[in-house]
C-alpha cells in the first residue's frame, strides 16, 4: 500500500526513477481497486458507485502516467515510450475512417507490437546510475 500512496505523494513528478517493485505494486493495487469498483458499480447499478468509479479513474491518471515515466527512466528509457502504443491506434483510426481494413489491421498490429516493447521496458531490471538519476534504493 505504501507504493500506491507514494505515487500520489509524487503526483505529477515525471522526473527521477521508480523501482520495479514500486511500479508493479502500484499497478497491482490500482487494478484491485479498479476491479472492485467495477464489480460494485455493476452489481448495484447505483449511480453513486458509478460516480466513485469515475472519480477514482480520473484521480489515478496523473499518478499512473508519472510512475510509468519514472519506471521507464529507471530502465534507461524516455518516459515518452508510454504513449508509443497510441501511434498504432492513430493508424487504426485513420484506416477505419477511410474504410481501409489493411491500414486498420496494420495499426492494430503496430499497437500490439509497441505495447509489447513497452511491457519489456517496464519489466527490465534497474540500470545503474543513468541520465535520469542514481539507482533508487529499495
Amino acid at each position: 500500500m505504501k507504493h500506491f500512496i507514494r505515487a500520489f505523494q509524487l503526483y505529477g513528478v515525471f522526473s527521477g526513477r521508480s523501482t520495479r517493485e514500486e511500479y508493479w505494486m502500484f499497478t497491482f493495487i490500482y487494478m484491485l481497486v479498479y476491479l472492485l469498483l467495477t464489480a460494485i458499480s455493476t452489481a448495484f447499478e447505483n449511480q453513486l458507485f458509478q460516480i466513485l468509479f469515475a472519480l477514482f479513474s480520473l484521480a489515478v491518471v496523473i499518478p499512473n502516467l508519472s510512475i510509468t515515466a519514472r519506471r521507464l527512466h529507471d530502465a534507461g528509457h524516455s518516459g515518452w515510450w508510454q504513449v508509443a502504443p497510441f501511434i498504432g491506434l492513430v493508424f487504426a483510426g485513420i484506416g477505419a475512417a477511410q474504410a481501409s481494413s489493411t491500414l486498420s489491421l496494420a495499426g492494430i498490429a503496430l499497437t500490439f507490437a509497441l505495447a509489447i516493447v513497452l511491457l519489456v521496458f517496464l519489466v527490465k531490471p534497474s540500470d545503474e546510475d543513468n541520465q535520469y538519476g542514481s539507482k533508487p534504493q529499495p
